[in-house]
């Protein structure tokens, strides 16, 4: 299996090379092979089409421009529809309510959304699909940097510190590796007091070290201060932006390459950047990309086959997206992902010390009725939850129940002094520039 691995992966990192013209059209004519798989085997797909009056012979010429773009409300709403093997509804309620982090059902793994832009959205993977995104991380760490890889890293020890939930995209594909190709990874919940992390990582030294920004930059703290002592050599961050200043902090501390890893739960891997570069690029490769006239990306993902999205918009904006061709690497690439910034709320515990609740461990709240919430620091503390209520039912009993969720959450982090206020609202505060609702908003 490890050398299926590292073959694909350098049939991948070849694709560099490629000029910009043959990057462009392979793109497209695998564009026009997800379409028309997508037309034949997706029922959703072939009725959209037909609606708008594009028959399978127009599949070869029309222009892209012309294929309806489609939302996640749309993914929602046709979930059963659009995935080309028939799955069962009870089959995947009952998967969703398990306790397992990776969701499988036979040869297909459930991914959701995390909901904090609205409820959560549920996709599906095949196991080819997560094979050639495993790949593409050979490809990622193939390419420059000062630090090799060699023989002697192998088998690949990959350290994943992140919130971990089932269903969670980047678990789910972290978890796929361990299993399908037997690498020695340790996956860390970040909702995990920090002084579990270092009995984790005390006798552990990975030559992968991943995660959101956030948590590795405590990792930087604790291998500082000697409580830890970890030699990585390749960094992959992502969900998080990733600032200069994390960068020059992961150089000091660990003096590994960084790459700044972009995905998202629609298309696990659209883009990255390495160590400095001012680029991030998107991997035409894998995904056809295009952005519409408010600068949102919009995707299809050229590897996954089980859960075909075809012109699918996200709610990300990009800035810089230049298709000229013109940089290192024959991709596409943007100069910055907007609107993409979750925050750590900081906490002193009952001992006088510092610990954190991350907004994704947060977003585990799961209570019917409730679509969408916010979490607003007030103090060191105290936090107030605002949340929209839309179904008819008791609200004092689903505010007790939110209470009991977020005591669970509190007394697993040695946070139960910390008090707050459960707020029910008509709307949450967005961002002006991105019409996002921030999950948490600081008012210290």
């Amino acid at each position: 299996m490890l050398v299926d691995l590292a073959k694909h992966g350098r049939e991948l990192y070849k694709h560099n090379s490629l000029s910009r013209e043959e990057i462009l059209r392979y793109s497209e004519e695998n564009f026009r092979k997800t379409l028309k798989y997508a037309y034949k085997n997706s029922d959703f797909y072939k009725k959209l089409y037909l609606s708008k009056g594009i028959m399978y012979k127009d599949l070869d010429d029309i222009l892209i421009k012309d294929i309806p773009i489609i939302t996640k409300q749309q993914i929602r709403e046709n979930f059963y529809d659009i995935s080309v093997k028939k799955i069962d509804k009870k089959e995947i309620d009952k998967i969703l309510a398990s306790e397992k982090l990776l969701l499988r059902i036979k040869d297909r793994y459930i991914v959701h959304t995390s909901g904090t832009t609205g409820i959560p959205t549920n996709f599906i993977y095949d196991k080819r699909a997560l094979r050639m995104l495993s790949a593409n991380f050979i490809r990622l760490t193939m390419r420059g940097g000062n630090v090799k890889l060699g023989l002697s890293d192998i088998p690949l020890k990959n350290l994943y510190i992140a919130p971990v939930g089932g269903g969670y995209a980047c678990t789910a594909l972290a978890l796929f590796g361990m299993e399908e190709y037997k690498c020695k990874s340790r996956v860390i919940n970040a909702q995990k007091p920090l002084n579990q992390w270092i009995d984790l990582i005390r006798n552990y030294n990975p030559n992968y070290l991943s995660g959101y920004p956030s948590c590795l930059n405590l990792v930087a703290e604790l291998k500082e201060q000697g409580k830890i002592n970890i030699t990585p050599k390749k960094i992959i961050t992502g969900g998080e932006p990733l600032t200069r200043e994390c960068i020059e902090i992961y150089k000091k501390v660990f003096g590994a390459d960084i790459i700044d890893y972009y995905g998202c739960t629609e298309s696990i891997f659209i883009g990255a950047r390495s160590n400095n570069e001012k680029r991030m690029y998107l991997y035409d490769d894998l995904n056809y990309v295009e952005i519409d006239d408010e600068n949102h990306l919009i995707i299809t993902p050229l590897y996954n086959k089980a859960f075909p999205l075809i012109r699918y918009r996200l709610s990300d904006v990009v800035y810089g997206f230049n298709k000229e061709g013109d940089g290192d690497l024959p991709y596409t690439y943007i100069r910055k992902i907007m609107g993409r910034n979750e925050e750590i709320m900081w906490f002193v515990n009952e001992r006088g010390k510092r610990d954190f609740l991350h907004p994704l461990f947060l977003d585990d709240l799961n209570v019917r009725g409730i679509s969408k919430y916010q979490f607003v620091q007030k103090s060191l503390n105290y936090f107030e939850l605002r949340c929209i209520y839309e179904s008819i039912g008791n609200r004092q009993l689903k505010k007790e129940e939110l209470e009991y969720q977020l005591h669970a959450f509190l007394k697993e982090k040695n946070l139960e002094n910390v008090k707050y206020n459960i707020r029910f609202v008509e709307h949450l505060q967005v961002s002006q520039n991105t019409g996002k609702s921030k999950l948490v908003i600081k008012e210290i």
